[in-house]
């Protein structure tokens, strides 16, 4: 709970910052473009349903602050540069390369970076600072205190349900309608499903390959794998990849999560055609090597693993949005063709 004296605090410097935008020019006067399309006709007033009760925004945004995983992403897909996001974990800059690659098409200056947006405790004074007039953390953490602290600086979208558990679809939509383009959100899913049609027609050997993709073992032997319902593994299958049957018992067990623990021993029962994991050469030989029992499953023994080592490929594949999807699904996809094809004995991957 945010303390009596911290939210004194903020409302000291929400009124300072109201001075000083009374005694010169409007805080926006003479700033940089940062939204980039017209909002459809009738798109505002609109209501926006989430964890923690409903937002109105009221009229086209122009000073969004992104806070949470993958929202400035998709913020900018609808033509609209946050002032300020998180920072992109281990990228160097800190911005996701699709992202800052976007932005420069669109000519608009970068957000500004706190780590605090991406993930813990949300530094409310750096927020203020930012003169928001929408605060979108559609797939985040935040708190109902938080919420309502920045609230008070300006309207704020939640997640729909539950912390980090906001489908890419989910964010999309709510996005959509925050930013007044509820139309355009079903045309970029169109979109997005259409490039990755055209990748997976380009590499017809991946049809009904099928895959396990986790995370290394853990210290106790255990994987954390990822079941259907998961953006990664929705991607995968839609480049026809398909997943074990034992797999999807596992995740059925597990009550569906996008997610699920597999012991080494349900492990060495599963014979995946591919195992994909995303990590550098040097982590992936340490793992396997610290692990006796990893080592003799069928898939790492006998070579069938595709290691995503480059950490932005990686990242658009995790991060699922449409933006990080155009950009990696190329090497995603050659990445998988090229173990696949060698696997098969069938030359180099075209």
């Amino acid at each position: 709970m945010l303390s009596a004296s911290r939210r004194a605090a903020l409302a000291v410097l929400a009124f300072a910052l109201l001075l000083s935008g009374c005694a010169s020019s409007p805080p926006h006067a003479g700033a940089e473009q940062r939204v980039f399309a017209e909002p459809e006709d009738g798109a505002y007033p609109v209501t926006i349903d989430h964890a923690y009760g409903s937002t109105e925004v009221t009229t086209q945004p122009q000073r969004v602050v992104a806070i949470g995983w993958s929202g400035a992403d998709i913020a900018i897909q609808f033509g609209t540069v946050p002032v300020a996001q998180g920072n992109a974990t281990g990228i160097e800059g800190h911005y996701y390369p699709w992202v800052s690659e976007a932005i420069g098409k669109l000519g608009a200056p970068l957000p500004s970076l706190n780590p605090s947006l991406e993930r813990g405790e949300v530094d409310l004074e750096y927020v203020l600072m930012q003169q928001p007039d929408l605060i979108v953390a559609i797939n985040s953490g935040i708190t109902e205190d938080e919420y309502e602290a920045l609230s008070d600086i300006a309207p704020t979208i939640a997640f729909p349900s539950e912390p980090w558990a906001t489908t890419v679809d989910e964010h999309i939509q709510m996005m959509g309608a925050a930013l007044g383009r509820p139309t355009y959100a079903g045309e970029i899913k169109k979109e997005t499903a259409q490039r990755v049609a055209d990748v997976a027609a380009q590499h017809p050997e991946l049809s009904g390959v099928t895959y396990l993709h986790s995370f290394l073992p853990s210290d106790d032997g255990q994987v954390v794998a990822f079941g259907s319902v998961d953006p990664r593994a929705q991607i995968l299958e839609d480049l026809g990849l398909e997943p074990l049957a034992g797999t999807l018992e596992l995740q059925h067990e597990a009550g569906d999560p996008s997610s699920f623990t597999v012991s080494m021993e349900q492990l060495l029962q599963l014979n995946p055609d591919v195992h994909i994991v995303i990590s550098d050469e040097d982590t992936w030989r340490e793992a396997v090597a610290a692990n006796a029992a990893f080592q003799s499953w069928a898939p790492v023994a006998e070579n069938r693993v595709v290691l995503i080592e480059d950490a932005a490929t990686g990242l658009a594949f995790s991060t699922a949005t449409p933006l990080g999807i155009d950009w990696g699904i190329d090497a995603i996809a050659d990445d998988i063709s090229r173990l696949v094809t060698e696997t098969r004995g069938d030359g180099d991957a075209e």
